[in-house]
């Protein structure tokens, strides 16, 4: 084992000041004073050069916008190429230029200098907000804005433009859903017709604890759009006598034991297809949202956060199951639009 002559008594005070007590604080950078800072007219020059690589951004956003209107449609590999190659340019054209005006402005305008702030309580005082206020008007003031209506001009030309691809862009990724959620093809009147065969569903067609799933519509009827088919599945299900215990105001909307809900999840909207006879439940088999039917459908397990609509019904005078109103809501999963 080799012996190593111990530290020097100063470099162990300094290595313990610097651990334990005081830090050693490094040399503040004296400020770098540039061409533009001494001469207004190099300022007035760099101002108009960041400028221009503002007007530039701004002309890129302005391409990109042309480019993705001018090609609303592409069919062949070759246009779906050309459009990303020209919509890529102009992006990068923007972002470049607004990019490059930032960097150039905080290398020749703003001041080349540090500032040391003093660590303070975390409760400040009136006299600390005073001075903080005064530091943060005094950074504005350095960075040229009051002053510079050139820069702050084309600055909120470029961003201002800037935000035209997002909402295009947000704005192509569907339609907007405006109404159309909140209504089906379901109305007073309409006849319960079994999905599968498209014939009207009767009283005594379904034994007690059974169900099935019924339309408004035939599949094959015009219209009967795979946008409306997609809200229209109800379940209709019959319970045992006196056993629904119906929401305030639904009193009537049963019918002899039978109940109708909509088919679709409130979670997801995925398609319930899972009814347990003995505690008469219904099931949705993607994430196990669990609805108590003889209690309004009410949620007793899982992630959805509302019960299913009820669909009201009756018997016509042939005996066939019709609606007596639509639903009283959207069905499906929630949505923000909803009320």
């Amino acid at each position: 084992m080799t012996d190593h002559p111990p530290a020097h008594p100063s470099d162990e005070g300094s290595v313990a000041e610097a651990t334990f007590g005081n830090p050693v604080r490094p040399p503040i950078i004296e400020r770098v004073i540039r061409p533009q800072d001494a001469d207004p007219k190099r300022a007035d020059r760099a101002e108009r050069w960041i400028a221009l690589m503002f007007l530039i951004s701004a002309a890129g956003t302005v391409g990109f916008v042309v480019v993705y209107l001018a090609i609303p449609s592409l069919h062949t590999l070759g246009q779906v190429h050309a459009s990303n190659v020209w919509l890529g340019c102009t992006l990068a054209v923007s972002l470049g230029g607004l990019g490059a005006g930032m960097i150039a402005w905080v290398r020749w305008l703003m001041p080349a200098h540090e500032t040391v702030q003093e660590r303070h309580e975390l409760a400040a005082s009136d006299e600390d907000l005073e001075t903080t206020t005064q530091i943060v008007m005094a950074g504005l003031d350095e960075t040229g804005l009051p002053r510079r209506s050139l820069l702050k001009r084309t600055l909120g030309l470029a961003m201002g433009l800037f935000a035209l691809p997002a909402i295009l862009l947000l704005r192509d990724l569907g339609p907007l859903p405006r109404r159309s959620l909140d209504t089906t093809l379901w109305k007073k009147g309409s006849r319960l017709l079994n999905a599968e065969t498209g014939e009207p569903v009767k009283l005594g067609d379904l034994e007690i604890g059974s169900f099935t799933t019924v339309l408004p519509l035939s599949v094959d009827d015009p219209l009967m759009t795979e946008e409306e088919l997609s809200k229209a599945p109800v379940l209709l299900i019959r319970l045992e006598p006196g056993l629904n215990k119906p929401a305030p105001g639904r009193e009537g909307w049963e019918y002899q034991g039978h109940v109708a809900y909509s088919k679709i999840c409130t979670h997801v909207g995925c398609p319930i297809g899972l009814y347990q006879k003995q505690s008469h439940k219904l099931l949705c088999p993607c994430h196990q949202s669990t609805f108590d039917v003889p209690r309004a459908c009410k949620v007793v397990f899982g992630p959805a956060a509302r019960a299913l609509p009820q669909l009201p019904i009756s018997v016509n005078s042939d005996g066939e199951f019709v609606a007596t109103d639509g639903f009283d809501q959207p069905v499906g999963p929630s949505f923000f639009e909803r009320s």
